[in-house]
């Protein structure tokens, strides 16, 4: 039976999985659906929150991104200070659309960015069902795909976040569907349509370029066996390629005329050792992250049930060959298995960044791996009868409520009371108000001393200015230069660093304060003797 003809008898498994995937994100993330971005990665989420709010600021200038920050990361690390706030960036067209919403409902809040998210979030994975069901042409080892994925500790965690991998997973999802659906029907509406899709994935976030070459070079193979055409696949290619290169360059402008907050050189290790040691703390902190130890348990018993299925397969094949040979298509075992080794390389030129940075790991392996898991799934024997189909259901329902009730779990465990970023979100809760009240204009200049993460702070205070998130002497010094009209600090964190840095602190003149954060100006001479002494002051 053709799969175009499997599927419409099977449309009612569609509705199935849609109604599951909607249920199980909504009941993962309902409450956290606007918490404001805080603990593991508040630096990356807030920098993104903040282009959205960037946007709705500067008129919807698509190809003028800023956040709220004028002294950048790169190149000058945060010691160089620009005049505006204008960031390079990769093609920022989901935090555009973030900010449209934010324009249609009258608000900035962080509910908004994660209701878009989530809402990219669920439609990729009912794609990754419809992929998985392209590969199994089975509706309930196509959940148990899904299923993983919603469940995998550092996808969920992001499910409803503001980091650009996710819609761009997302999108690359459904650039994977389309290039099946080519696969099997051989209809170059979807070539194209999946070429399309992937060029946009790449340019949201750059990694998902390792998806859109895996798919072309496994396209070009068929096309050396002339299982494919050449010609009619180049425009598309072409154009693919133009339109990355040209954000390129474009990013390239941005980056050389007011810097950025965003990452974009490579960070290789220095020796083998380096290396060694970088792979070893990836693993130390985000091996149960990736995956639950119950999803590896999954993974090694179907690995070796599909092991005996292509045994079987191939002695059944070599017992009742009668001589002939027919052509094959190439097999899609190809497309993961380039696509790994496409993950393996940009690992090697980023290698460290891996200890730091779980979210790494859905922009480049879980894609290859998921698809991995729906082929070897697709080499068991098909679900066939109602008795067969009710048993799996059953299991399916088990082995979803191990992995659900885990989940939850480390949803908790990722948000720490004690974290610094969570710290200094309560701190600054309601400063706006607050600077409001001491008639500060919106528009003044200023300079947020060891806030953590940067943009978090002026995202609250609703002000832009310049950053001092980092203790070295030499970025402390430059800031003291700068043009800013008032300084704020958090009270921990002056009495935290008063001791390391009183040359500096000790100048600092108390304007106003709310028992969290204090307002300043900048002394030319000592005005602070102790944290005692400037807790209790002021103007």
């Amino acid at each position: 039976m053709k799969l175009i003809e499997y599927e419409k008898i099977n449309s009612k498994g569609y509705l199935i999985a849609a109604a599951f995937i909607v249920a199980l994100g909504i009941g993962i993330q309902f409450k956290y659906m606007n918490e404001f971005p805080a603990f593991i990665h508040a630096w990356a989420q807030d920098d993104r929150y903040a282009l959205a709010v960037g946007f709705v600021d500067n008129g919807f200038d698509l190809f003028h991104p800023e956040t709220n920050i004028y002294n950048k990361q790169f190149p000058g690390w945060w010691a160089e200070a620009y005049d505006t706030t204008i960031t390079a960036v990769d093609f920022p067209i989901h935090e555009y659309i973030v900010a449209l919403l934010m324009k249609l409902f009258g608000t900035t809040s962080p509910w908004v960015f994660r209701i878009w998210t989530m809402i990219c979030s669920l439609i990729g994975m009912f794609f990754l069902y419809k992929s998985s069901f392209v590969i199994t042409e089975d509706c309930q080892k196509s959940l148990l795909v899904t299923a993983i994925a919603m469940t995998a500790p550092v996808y969920a965690y992001y499910f409803n976040g503001f980091l650009p991998g996710i819609p761009a997973f997302a999108i690359g999802v459904i650039g994977l569907w389309s290039y099946l659906k080519y696969y099997k029907e051989g209809k170059k509406k979807f070539f194209h349509l999946a070429i399309a899709l992937m060029t946009l994935s790449a340019l949201i976030r750059t990694t998902f370029v390792i998806e859109l070459i895996a798919i072309l070079g496994f396209e070009l193979l068929r096309i050396f066996r002339k299982e494919s055409t050449f010609g009619d696949k180049l425009p598309s290619v072409i154009l693919s390629f133009a339109l990355i290169f040209a954000y390129m360059m474009w990013n390239s402008h941005l980056r050389g005329e007011n810097g950025s907050l965003f990452l974009n050189e490579l960070s290789s290790a220095k020796s083998i050792d380096e290396a060694l040691e970088c792979i070893n703390d990836a693993k130390y902190n985000w091996e149960y992250q990736y995956f639950q130890k119950f999803h590896y348990r999954i993974f090694e018993v179907l690995a070796g049930l599909s092991v005996i299925a292509g045994i079987v397969r191939l002695v059944m094949k070599l017992k009742n060959k009668d001589g002939k040979s027919k052509k094959k298509q190439l097999t899609i075992w190809l497309i993961p298995i380039i696509y790994l080794f496409g993950c393996i390389l940009f690992s090697i030129a980023m290698i460290m960044q891996l200890p730091n940075h779980d979210y790494y790991f859905i922009d480049t392996f879980f894609m290859p791996i998921l698809m991995l898991f729906a082929l070897m799934l697709g080499t068991l024997p098909k679900i066939k009868g109602y008795v067969a189909g009710g048993i799996c259901l059953v299991a399916l329902a088990v082995i979803c409520f191990f992995m659900i009730s885990t989940v939850t779990e480390t949803q908790v465990s990722r948000r720490w009371s004690e974290d610094g970023a969570y710290k200094c979100y309560l701190n600054f809760v309601d400063s706006d108000k607050f600077l409001d009240s001491l008639d500060i204009p919106r528009d003044a200049k200023i300079l947020s001393m060891y806030a953590y993460p940067q943009n978090g702070s002026f995202l609250q205070m609703k002000r832009k200015g310049y950053t001092v998130m980092w203790h070295m002497e030499s970025v402390v010094q430059s800031a003291l230069t700068w043009d800013f009209d008032y300084i704020v600090i958090e009270d921990r964190m002056y009495c935290e660093n008063y001791e390391e840095h009183k040359d500096v602190l000790s100048r600092f003149s108390k304007v106003a304060g709310n028992g969290r954060i204090s307002v300043c100006t900048l002394s030319d001479s000592v005005v602070c003797t102790s944290t005692e002494d400037f807790l209790n002051s002021s103007r």
